[in-house]
């Protein structure tokens, strides 16, 4: 179990998304993810303020579970110099939000609206610092194309990966890679961390990453 001393100067990820872990991996960051669960992600008409808004309310929601849950005891003091980072991720294509999709089905049909298209990887990114209770945000866009994809290609990807917890139905980290052309913009941020945006909102809280 996480005890107070465990969040000293760390980051945590308010994500349970196994591509965000991998990624604050390869940058080589101390971190530990705290994700408490019954969370609900909004969704508006504009993209914009649908990520913004779910990242910053990631980031309080798991602020607030740390501070009513897990440092309520006597004594403690909660307020040790913590990082909070809440991410959300959208694609967006034909003014049309594509978040996770509900199953099979609406994953066959995402890949069918995103094949031969030029479509916008979407990513919120937000910083709360646990001393103040103050949070720094940002987002970041990314232009990815897809090829032209056959409806056995669709199938068959949708089969071998699993993409119900990843917005568009596709992984980038993955074979999902496969679908796409080319892209213009911060590949990582298709995976769900706009990692440039991110390391300069991590500066701003106080935590320079670059050696």
């Amino acid at each position: 179990m996480l005890e107070e001393d465990d969040f000293k100067k760390k980051l945590i990820l308010a994500s349970a998304s196994p591509r965000r872990k991998k990624i604050l991996k390869l940058l080589k960051l101390d971190f530990e993810v705290v994700e408490p669960g019954g969370f609900k992600e909004e969704q508006f008409k504009d993209p914009q303020r649908t990520v913004l808004y779910n990242s910053i309310a990631k980031a309080k929601n798991v602020y607030g579970y740390l501070t009513g849950h897990k440092f309520k005891k006597k004594g403690s003091n909660y307020k040790s110099g913590f990082l909070i980072a809440g991410f959300d991720t959208i694609i967006y294509i034909n003014r049309r939000i594509l978040g996770k999709p509900d199953g099979r089905e609406q994953a066959i049909e995402f890949l069918k609206a995103l094949s031969g298209r030029v479509h916008l990887a979407i990513s919120g990114a937000c910083i709360m610092d646990s001393a103040s209770g103050r949070y720094v945000y940002d987002s970041e866009t990314t232009r990815v194309s897809f090829r032209k994809l056959t409806e056995d290609e669709i199938e068959r990807y949708v089969d071998k990966e699993d993409v119900t917890d990843k917005a568009g139905a596709y992984n980038i980290l993955g074979i999902g890679g496969l679908l796409v052309d080319k892209i213009d913009g911060c590949f990582f941020n298709i995976a769900g961390i706009p990692v440039a945006g991110f390391v300069g909102l991590l500066k701003k809280s106080g935590l320079n990453v670059i050696v």
